[in-house]
């Protein structure tokens, strides 16, 4: 017996309406009529006893009473589309949307070229991809994957290590020649750093058995990460890059290791996605795929010594 004032069906068309922003919108959309939409949503309003989304020239979008349902409603309706993919397409081929996270040099040199390949082998997966070295809230954003590197805070997240990135300290050979390079870790507190985070006002450098942590002083702030190789290429200072990402540069010279016997300590490299039940064929088929195939194209970007 359904004991619920409304039909599912109807919230469920509510969450399209306010994720499409408009009911003109949802229609476009989904090509389904505008009046058809607004009868559904009408009828949910009605049976709840309250305004879920604002209509009128002057104020447009969700009430606090719409937004508090819809916050509560999508994971829900989440769930139930990724549990019936699961059921339709147990065994069929993989289909549907997987939303991606990661972050900008390693997800451009890495991620998306292995993302793509598996793409052209299975077309009727779509994927939405976002590059940013932000930690996105992988539930509020319904984020399957995210390939996050570095030390993870604890969450309920669901979090596999697929491989380790080293990074460089370099700069290029033109600042080399103009200013000079440190000899040892203390001298880069005289030297212009160029970094991608707010957070880096220290360095942590090993060599053997010895650790130094050293100040440093930041000349530019630039995000997401796979900018930071243009402003080392013109001299601007010095910065420590994804060795993916300056390895060739290093190997023609253009840019020069900086303090070669002291190294910064690696970072590991995650695959994380939501702790699910059910998760649909495709999103499983794509963290395989990356788990597989990111310590191989990793590898392939730095040059065998």
């Amino acid at each position: 017996m359904n004991t619920l004032p409304y039909s599912l069906d109807d919230l469920y068309w509510f969450a399209l309406i306010a994720g499409a922003g408009s009911l003109s919108r949802a229609s476009r959309e989904y090509d389904v009529a505008k009046s058809t939409l607004s009868r559904r949503l009408a009828r949910l309003e009605e049976a709840m006893g309250i305004t879920l989304i604002q209509r009128n020239a002057a104020v447009s979008g969700l009430t606090d009473a719409g937004k508090k349902l819809l916050e509560e409603a999508q994971p829900l309706i989440r769930h139930l589309e990724t549990f019936s993919s699961e059921l339709i397409g147990r065994e069929g081929e993989p289909a549907g949307v997987v939303r991606l996270s990661a972050s900008g040099a390693f997800g451009h040199l890495v991620v998306l070229p292995i993302v793509l390949d598996f793409m052209c082998r299975y077309p009727r997966v779509d994927v939405e991809m976002e590059m940013t070295d932000r930690r996105v809230d992988l539930v509020a954003n319904a984020i399957d994957i995210a390939v996050r590197i570095g030390v993870l805070a604890d969450s309920d997240l669901s979090a596999r290590k697929v491989a380790t990135a080293r990074r460089v300290l370099c700069a290029s050979a033109g600042y080399a020649k103009t200013c000079g390079l440190p000899t040892q870790p203390d001298d880069l507190e005289n030297h212009d750093f160029l970094t991608q985070s707010r957070n880096a006002a220290t360095l942590e450098l090993r060599s053997g058995s010895r650790t130094r942590t050293i100040t440093i002083r930041r000349r530019l702030l630039l995000a997401p990460s796979d900018e930071l190789l243009v402003p080392v290429q013109a001299g601007l200072g010095i910065a420590h890059l994804a060795e993916i990402q300056c390895a060739r540069h290093l190997a023609s010279g253009e840019l020069v290791r900086v303090l070669p016997d002291w190294d910064i300590p690696a970072f590991d490299i995650y695959l994380v996605s939501p702790n699910r039940r059910y998760r649909p064929r495709a999103v499983r088929l794509l963290m395989e795929e990356l788990a597989d195939r990111i310590p191989i194209v990793s590898g392939e970007l730095v040059p065998q010594e």
